[in-house]
């Protein structure tokens, strides 16, 4: 299937534009994201660190705090004001291996839940004094409570009971980034979900904090998958406590920009297309358009309209194609002019190579009616009564008519032709082609039979062209026939409505297969050295092509030769459209 030349302009302009748009897209968004995601990295890390040193400065400050009033005992107030998040305070000493809660403190309206936490084990007390600081949720009855254990001496250990979202203000969630504070175990201290807290959850199982746990280095961050996606995550453990702060955001947030990103990028991309599109759409019409109009004029050309030319005015590539273009019709008009010219004198030549050769055969048919004239006249002069005179001159009326006859058979056949066609009869161009050569062939020993059908479609054509072609075959069989005893000619006419077919047939030696396929071929001659020049069936056939015929020949070896030549009826050719058809093609369109 033919493509225009637009659609394929547009066609690849349109695919180098989304190839291109793709390409860019997969590469922004690859970037993008992958820039994002670092800087996701970045911001956790910072924060986590961030957290951990005010998580440090709070923690540090207050455990200083109870040490102090582990020694000094002051009043509870001047350390721990309202406010300040603290609502108990115990201090327990060690006495050989027993400890033993020497002092408390529990702020007025503190929440009930502060009385129902229980109080540090033996072993809890040991740990504390030798860790020095341990941090753990007390949380209990919906209150949100955090237990820090200091030791203020080799004996002594204070705890006091915390509000942890008071005392470790700077763990809260910011943005997309989430903070939580972890104990050293891995469960939950402080958390944006608070009933995380309350449940005291613990989160050792969660990827980031696993490797905070085991880690040796203070910090570090990692990538893990959940039940509730992706997350970039950070984490740093503080000094006090080996508490763990941790940082995390989801990371759709890397993909969220890239996919705005892309979104826009493809609005933004899609309408550059499509002003792209419209722009090749555009100008591949300036190029489609002018070679659809060389395309029409290469057709009328084709049609035969030599000459025909673009009228394009451009002063690109297309232009001067269109000036070649038809500075080449105009060449070819030149020569085919020319090639007319040339083609009209072979066949005037082939005329009077013809007639050459009947002129021996013409002369002698014009001497007869010459001698009876000559004879008449003298009788007609020796006469002595004007009836008698009056029957010689008819006489020699009758031979100087038929004298003249062949006379002007012979200038007509001879004049240039005339390239103007009419309406014939067709058996009267055959008849009259017979006659022309009748007396050459008599002399030759040649005997023409002839049979000629009745009711032939009037054909157009030229006569004298049809005549010479005619003539050609019948001096060609009589010439293939010489040396043979029986001489024998056979002209044959038939048709039908779509037109009309003479035969040519003799008995002479035949035609070689391999010398059929070439013997319309100009310059090829199966006569000898001599005796022909090779133009002659080769002028007949483009004479016949030219009416809109066809000739052709059969033959076998021994069996002399067979020439054909057929004519569509004038009516075939004035309902038919488009170029002349064949005898065959006007008898499919007839059936």
């Amino acid at each position: 299937m033919q493509r225009s030349i637009r659609y394929q302009i547009v066609g690849v302009v349109g695919a180098m534009l989304i190839g291109a748009l793709a390409t860019y897209l997969w590469l922004a968004s690859d970037i993008f994201a992958s820039d994002k995601l670092a800087s996701l990295k970045d911001v956790t890390r910072v924060l986590a660190s961030t957290a951990a040193e005010q998580v440090d400065a709070s923690v540090e400050a207050l455990a200083e705090k109870l040490r102090f009033y582990g020694r000094s005992r002051p009043a509870p107030d001047e350390l721990f004001p309202a406010g300040s998040g603290v609502h108990a305070v115990r201090v327990f000493s060690r006495e050989g291996s027993q400890w033993q809660e020497v002092s408390s403190f529990v702020r007025p309206g503190a929440p009930g839940a502060v009385a129902q936490v229980a109080p540090l084990t033996a072993v809890q007390l040991d740990t504390a004094r030798v860790a020095g600081l341990v941090v753990d949720n007390t949380s209990v009855a919906g209150t949100a409570l955090s237990r820090i254990a200091v030791a203020a001496g080799e004996t002594m250990v204070v705890t006091a009971s915390v509000e942890p979202g008071r005392v470790f203000r700077s763990i809260a969630a910011g943005g997309i980034v989430r903070l939580y504070l972890l104990d050293a175990g891995g469960r939950v201290l402080l958390h944006p979900e608070p009933d995380k807290v309350l449940q005291q959850v613990d989160l050792s199982a969660v990827p980031v904090v696993r490797d905070a746990l085991k880690a040796e280095l203070p910090s570090g961050e990692r990538e893990y998958e959940s039940a509730t996606g992706g997350w970039v995550s950070s984490f740093t453990r503080t000094r006090a406590g080996q508490l763990v702060v941790v940082a995390e955001a989801p990371r759709e947030e890397a993909f969220r920009a890239a996919r705005a990103l892309t979104t826009r990028a493809l609005v933004v991309g899609a309408l550059m297309i499509g002003i792209a599109v419209a722009l090749a759409v555009y100008f591949s019409r300036r190029v489609s358009a002018p070679l659809a109009a060389l395309q029409g004029t290469i057709e009328r050309i084709a049609r035969g309209e030599l000459g025909a030319e673009v009228e394009m005015q451009s002063a690109n590539e297309i232009g001067s194609l269109a000036e070649s273009f038809n500075q080449m019709s105009r060449e070819l008009m030149r020569r085919s002019e020319e090639l007319d010219r040339k083609n009209q004198q072979l066949v005037q030549s082939e005329k009077m190579s013809a007639i050459g050769e009947l002129s021996a055969g013409l002369a002698h048919e014009v001497k007869n009616p010459m001698v009876g004239i000559v004879g008449f006249a003298q009788l007609g002069q020796e006469s002595t009564s004007l009836d008698e005179a009056r029957e010689y001159f008819k006489l020699i009326d009758n031979d100087a008519q038929r004298a003249n006859g062949i006379l002007q058979n012979l200038l007509e056949f001879a004049r240039p032709p005339d390239v103007e066609q009419e309406v014939l009869e067709f058996n009267q161009v055959v008849a009259g082609a017979v006659r022309l050569t009748a007396h050459q062939l008599q002399l030759n020993g040649v005997r023409v039979h002839t049979d000629y059908a009745d009711g032939l479609p009037k054909i157009r054509g030229n006569g004298n062209q049809l005549r010479q072609v005619l003539l050609n075959l019948l001096m060609n069989a009589s010439q293939a026939m010489e040396g043979f005893k029986d001489k024998h000619l056979y002209v044959q006419t038939k048709g039908g409505d779509a037109g009309a077919q003479v035969s040519v047939r003799d008995v002479g030696p035949g035609i070689a297969p391999d010398a059929q396929a070439r013997i319309f071929e100009p310059f090829f001659t199966t006569k000898p050295r001599g005796k022909g020049t090779g133009l002659g069936l080769s002028v007949s056939r483009s004479i016949i092509e030219a009416h809109r015929g066809e000739i052709r020949v059969e033959s076998e070896m021994g069996k002399g030769a067979t020439f054909f030549i057929r004519l569509p009826s004038a009516d075939a050719l004035l309902n038919a459209s488009g170029p002349f058809p064949t005898i065959d093609d006007l008898k499919a369109t007839r059936h």
